[in-house]
């Protein structure tokens, strides 16, 4: 009995889809350390592998609309710059048309082969306006310590200014669920309006997504919310370096 060359092929596929399915369903949920059980929940893999200059089509939940990435490096003698920025433009039936434009720039320094980051007062911006409301995300630089033997953990703290003067606040989580081990790059964010949690970005139910507490749906703070995981999600999966690179 002979196989075929195509049956050989679709049963390696076959064989290997389903070794990252397993892989993926061993990746734990990011720790909250919030009560997510009643939340929305909105998936961002559509936005996954689609680091291009192309303009790419955005259709999550009940919005819609286009994004683009961009990024670029450069250096001058011991100076180097990474710079990225991505537009997005987000319909909603009820919220309108939004234009998210958000940027970031990492200096570096690099001696003897060994390159380190200089210290910016804000990492990341995203600018969020319609007509003329107004809505800034900032990512604010992680503490480092002076000395270190490997990488730190990069705790991020996060400013959200409303159109009407309010501010909401994020924090970087590090930990997954189940989990005592710290990861240096934060694997997700709690969104929070003082001390009450409103929303979120990291995995969750096996799945990655953007959370919108439930007493804060059907709110303006929902749309504010999800905007600045939307940012955040941008701002995850751009501050690689090799990705920049």
């Amino acid at each position: 009995m002979t196989i075929s060359k195509t049956t050989l092929l679709l049963s390696i596929l076959i064989f290997l889809s389903s070794c990252a399915a397993s892989i993926i369903n061993k990746i734990p949920d990011t720790d909250f350390g919030a009560n997510f059980s009643e939340a929305i929940t909105y998936q961002t893999d559509s936005l996954l592998m689609k680091f291009n200059y192309k303009k790419n089509d955005l259709d999550i939940g009940p919005y819609s609309g286009t994004w683009k990435n961009r990024k670029s490096s450069s250096s001058f003698m011991m100076f180097g710059k990474r710079k990225t920025s991505t537009d997005i433009t987000l319909i909603h039936d009820i919220y309108g048309t939004w234009t998210i434009f958000c940027s970031g720039l990492v200096k570096e320094l690099e001696l003897y082969g060994i390159s380190f980051d200089r210290e910016n007062e804000i990492d990341y911006q995203c600018v969020m306006q319609s007509g003329e409301q107004k809505a800034v995300l900032e990512v604010l630089p992680y503490k480092k310590p002076k000395f270190l033997l490997g990488e730190p953990i990069q705790n991020r703290k996060v400013l959200i200014k409303l159109p009407e003067g309010r501010e909401l606040q994020a924090v970087s989580l590090h930990r997954g669920a189940g989990n005592k081990r710290e990861y240096p790059k934060p694997i997700g964010y709690t969104i929070k309006n003082k001390d009450k949690v409103v929303g979120g970005l990291g995995r969750f139910g096996k799945e990655n997504v953007i959370l919108i507490a439930s007493d804060v749906a059907n709110t303006v703070d929902e749309h504010f919310v999800f905007m600045s995981g939307l940012g955040l999600w941008f701002f995850r999966h751009n501050d690689v370096k090799d990705q920049i690179d």
